[in-house]
């Protein structure tokens, strides 16, 4: 079983790297535009509905419907038997695919609805690893654990929450190092950057077509009855 536990650490370090790199991206091309998360964008709809005028306030709330059509996707997707993970990772590369070959003077919010999608899809299909729920395209509930368990430890020395703060320590440390891989490839390639993230994409795909496939937990299951 601690292979199959060591596996799931690493795919869910992998697509933490996948989901900094697109974070990272949106941001340093967008207007500081946070590409895996909705929650500034529904405040400007809601300012938006109380009065505020803004020019871009339908591509707003379809950029909304994009992140929440990809949400329901993996509730579909899964009575399809479709396998979620994989689904998932070659999404991520069609996304950063399309998102460097979009014309640079796009609406900002429609060039984010690749990732937009793709975003929304990798949060349900990673949920954690370790016993551990945890977001791999953003950061603050990752800071929350890693903050409050080492302070737990400290206080206490307790085992149990000195291995969840190294988990989530290690998940923070994977995260921005995909959001500053993203910004020196957008620095030497511009828009065109995002293919660098093709390469976490790879070893993701890679290691989930083990895990999906390679039969090694089930064989240590059934061992272990």
């Amino acid at each position: 079983m601690k292979q199959c536990n060591d596996r799931e650490r690493w795919i869910h370090q992998n697509m933490a790297v996948i989901g900094g790199f697109m974070g990272g991206y949106a941001i340093l091309n967008h207007h500081e535009l946070f590409g895996s998360a909705q929650t500034a964008n529904m405040i400007s709809i809601a300012m938006d509905a109380a009065g505020r005028l803004d020019a871009d306030f339908a591509v707003r709330v379809l950029g909304l419907l994009v992140y929440m059509a990809g949400l329901a996707s993996t509730v579909i997707l899964p009575k399809l038997n479709l396998n979620l993970k994989l689904f998932s990772v070659c999404l991520d590369a069609a996304a950063l695919v399309l998102v460097g070959l979009l014309p640079d003077d796009l609406n900002d919010f429609i060039a984010l609805y690749p990732l937009f999608f793709a975003s929304s899809v990798q949060w349900c299909s990673f949920k954690g690893a370790d016993g551990f729920v945890s977001a791999s395209i953003f950061s603050t509930n990752n800071l929350r654990q890693f903050t409050t368990s080492f302070t737990e430890y400290i206080c206490s020395r307790d085992r149990e929450a000195l291995r969840k703060g190294k988990f989530y320590g290690k998940v923070l440390l994977f995260f921005h190092s995909g959001v500053a891989a993203a910004f020196l490839s957008c620095q030497a390639f511009g828009l065109k950057g995002a293919w660098v993230g093709i390469v976490p994409v790879c070893t993701a795909f890679a290691q989930v077509c083990i895990d999906c496939y390679g039969g090694a937990c089930e064989t240590e299951e059934l061992a272990a009855q």
